[in-house]
């Protein structure tokens, strides 16, 4: 068994090594952004770092993980998405069962996506505790 989590690190429980701790809070027209799905995808040439995610709680507060929750993201440059959706209901209804479920954005789409949401971060070699990313309409 030892020699198993030799060969695969990532399988001990202890994760990436390198990773420091990145929380903030997400703000939308200057309120706290509740239920949100926040994604810091590596931009080009940071070598060896993988995406983190994150879902912000009922004051808009987030704590990104790569593998294991709180585990942190490597420091380096991010591009950062946010999204929050809900399923339309009533298009749902009309939709047969193979199809797509129709979602409403409840923020401009802009942010959803990596080519348009404009927040591009640099996370240092200490992390952040304090990130605050403002979304306007």
């Amino acid at each position: 068994m030892c020699f198993l989590t030799f060969l695969f690190p990532g399988c001990s429980g202890r994760g990436l090594p390198g990773l420091v701790p990145v929380q903030g809070t997400v703000f939308f027209d200057g309120v706290p952004l509740e239920e949100a799905h926040v994604t810091f995808r590596p931009l080009e040439g940071a070598e060896g770092a993988r995406a983190a995610i994150a879902k912000t709680d009922g004051n808009g507060k987030f704590t990104l993980m790569t593998l294991h929750p709180g585990d942190g993201i490597s420091p380096g440059k991010y591009i950062v998405t946010v999204s929050k959706m809900e399923v339309d209901q009533e298009a749902a209804q009309r939709v047969q069962e193979h199809e797509a479920q129709p979602v409403v954005h409840l923020i401009p789409a802009k942010y959803a996506s990596p080519g348009t949401s404009g927040l591009e971060l640099t996370i240092g070699p200490k992390g952040d505790k304090n990130l605050e990313l403002r979304l306007e309409k």
